[in-house]
């Protein structure tokens, strides 16, 4: 990619982030996102059935008993059923399983949870506690081992591939639980390590090259990092990608979440952070140049 200009395409990367951001954060508002018994609360059923089943008449069975928001999910080959619903008396709960044994196939109540929506509230406010406490913590980092607008080019790539992440689960309406948390935090790491072996970078040639262009500078840094950032990235997503693919319904959420995280953290570090740092420079140099001027 000798005579790929980072710098110069970067607003057609711009503008692609702001377009996927921007779907992801109307499907946000609009539609909200899909989260799990955790943070709603309900009940949260495992149901294992004598054979396999397919849950739309799973879904008419519930219906039937009132429980007309119930989510099914099947897992092992559609001998499991995973069931989120409100909240149901003891009652109800036997009449669910008569009705599923007799309409549907003989079952067994794995497991049944209770859980308030105090849980989501408390995991929420934490996950942003820590995310507040972590983005000011790198704003510290990064403007003493760097410059203040490196810090905010890569908060704002990190902050780019936390709402990439979200508005993505919003508009597929993938469900959240407390481990979607904690995979948006590690994304937050990931995507901050991604951008500072770039920025390191940069700011070695600041050094060596002060005579080369800024804009040469910024792009020969990224090409100089471009094959570890690919090279790591990529063995990254395929090793979530057959987590994704073949982990099971506990932790599909969390592998989704690292997925589609590194890879727009991947995107990022390449793609936005170093224009973006690029931009803020140049406008900071010449405001300084023209305050000069008018003193």
């Amino acid at each position: 990619m000798k005579g790929f200009s980072f710098v110069r395409t970067r607003g057609v990367a711009f503008a692609l982030s702001l377009l996927l951001l921007a779907a992801g954060m109307i499907a946000w508002a609009v539609r909200g996102l899909n989260y799990n018994v955790e943070f709603t609360g309900g009940a949260a059923w495992t149901l294992r059935f004598e054979r396999p089943v397919e849950a739309g008449p799973v879904r008419s069975v519930l219906e039937e008993q009132g429980l007309d928001d119930a989510i099914v999910q099947l897992a092992e080959g559609g001998k499991v059923a995973l069931v989120r619903t409100p909240h149901v008396d003891q009652a109800t709960q036997q009449k669910v399983l008569e009705a599923l044994g007799t309409q549907v196939a003989p079952v067994q109540l794995e497991q049944f949870d209770s859980i308030s929506p105090v849980i989501g509230r408390e995991i929420k406010e934490k996950g942003l506690l820590a995310l507040g406490l972590a983005t000011v913590g790198m704003i510290v980092y990064m403007t003493v081992r760097f410059e203040f607008w490196f810090a905010v080019a890569a908060i704002l790539a990190m902050l780019h591939d936390v709402f990439m992440v979200v508005g993505l689960f919003a508009l597929l309406q993938w469900q959240v639980d407390s481990s979607f948390i904690a995979a948006v935090l590690t994304v937050f790491g990931y995507s901050i390590n991604d951008t500072v072996v770039v920025f390191d970078r940069i700011r070695e040639n600041l050094r060596l090259r002060r005579k080369e262009p800024l804009e040469e500078l910024v792009d020969r840094s990224i090409r100089q990092v471009l094959r570890r950032s690919l090279l790591t990235g990529t063995t990254t997503l395929m090793a979530l990608a057959a987590v994704f693919a073949f982990g099971g319904e506990t932790i599909r959420a969390f592998a989704g979440a690292m997925f589609f995280g590194i890879l727009f953290g991947t995107y990022s570090s390449i793609f936005v952070a170093s224009p973006l740092w690029y931009v803020l420079r140049q406008r900071a140099a010449r405001r300084q140049a023209q305050a000069r001027a008018a003193g």
